[in-house]
């Protein structure tokens, strides 16, 4: 048998290699792109302490009714060059607006306690967001700053929550040491003991404006100085290490 043998310089050899690429060419353009797969942005948790080596703390205090203990508080935080942040309600900031302004004057954060105090937890997305955003601006119309931080009411959360605050790129601000001082049952010794017992880096004390606290206040800000705490805002405590849902 006699096998001829193309010559790669022949017009056949040309032709066969043309094809070829021809070919290949169809497959390689049929062939679809691999698409890429969307990864989802994860919704940051809340906040609830802040790991850092340094001695720092943050004291909350929520607002969202009376006005007769605010001012003393200030007082309170003045006195001994204390930092705080005061999470004011939306319809208390358009109803009190001068004493947002006296926060601001004093050097405190003002930050979002939501509207009227309703339950976040049973609201959409679509809802909180509204929320949020109408509280952050009747605390820019009583005293010309904007909210960046956030403390759900009741401290309820849920994923519409976390997604809204993280849609207006506000911290959800929890708490380490829940002084209670709502309560009635929770007198002043119960609350400065509880808050230097549990005292640590990071930690973040809620508290309210009631007279229980502004008694306990002072004693609060001095046992912390004596354990070489430094009481500052949250943002200023936000940046001083990683924020964790660890209480």
């Amino acid at each position: 048998m006699w096998i001829k043998v193309i010559s790669l310089r022949s017009p056949t050899a040309k032709l066969v290699s043309l094809l070829a690429i021809f070919f290949a060419s169809i497959l390689i353009f049929k062939t679809p792109a691999p698409t890429s797969v969307p990864v989802k942005a994860s919704i940051p948790g809340p906040v609830y302490r802040v790991i850092t080596s340094e001695r720092a703390m943050a004291l909350t205090i929520n607002v969202v009714w009376g006005t007769e203990y605010v001012p003393k508080l200030l007082d309170v935080l003045m006195h001994y060059h204390v930092k705080a942040t005061f999470m004011v309600g939306g319809v208390w900031a358009k109803n009190h607006p001068q004493l947002v302004q006296e926060m601001v004057r004093d050097g405190m954060q003002v930050g979002n306690h939501g509207w009227a105090h309703g339950h976040p937890a049973n609201m959409s997305v679509a809802e909180n967001l509204t929320d949020i955003a109408k509280t952050n601006d009747a605390v820019k119309h009583a005293a010309n700053v904007v909210p960046t931080v956030y403390a759900p009411p009741y401290g309820e959360l849920g994923t519409a929550v976390l997604t809204a605050a993280a849609e207006l790129h506000m911290p959800v601000i929890m708490w380490t040491i829940d002084t209670i001082d709502w309560r009635p049952s929770s007198d002043v010794p119960y609350m400065v003991n509880k808050v230097l017992q549990k005292a640590q880096p990071g930690a973040i004390v809620l508290m309210h404006p009631t007279n229980r606290t502004v008694e306990a206040l002072g004693q609060i800000i001095q046992g912390l100085q004596s354990q070489g705490y430094h009481l500052v805002t949250i943002s200023a405590l936000l940046k001083m290490g990683i924020p964790t849902g660890d209480g």
